[in-house]
């Protein structure tokens, strides 16, 4: 028979999981398609050695980053902010040879938080 505290443990420990699977579905809350979906190590080995597919795989994070703005009432960078598409390219490229499992859209999130930190400013237009 468990004791009270093994009790408030489990159901401590259960609630501790929900929130976070609850969290995880929030944050995958919609449908990844095209080539984000595919891994970093794709986005890497095309930015090697196909010029077209390599230009896919960035006007796709730069659609995102687009689209993250719209969702978001717009998103617009401070004039002081350094971010350019080449920039935007170079962090992912980093991003994905650090991480060549993780999915485009993935880094795509990460650098749209990376960019959030740096300098955006909500509201834009």
């Amino acid at each position: 028979m468990a004791t009270t505290a093994t009790r408030l443990t489990t159901l401590a420990l259960a609630a501790a999981l929900a929130a976070g699977l609850a969290q995880t579905a929030a944050a995958q809350a919609y449908v990844v398609w095209g080539i984000g979906a595919k891994t970093c190590g794709a986005w890497t080995d095309a930015q090697r050695t196909d010029e077209a597919k390599a230009q896919a795989y960035q006007s796709w994070v730069h659609a995102f980053l687009t689209g993250a703005a719209f969702g978001r009432n717009g998103l617009a960078l401070k004039p002081d902010a350094d971010i350019n598409p080449e920039a935007l390219t170079k962090w992912v490229d980093a991003w994905c040879e650090a991480n060549p499992r993780m999915t485009v859209e993935r880094a795509a999130v990460a650098l749209l938080d990376h960019v959030a930190a740096a300098g955006v400013q909500s509201g834009g237009k």
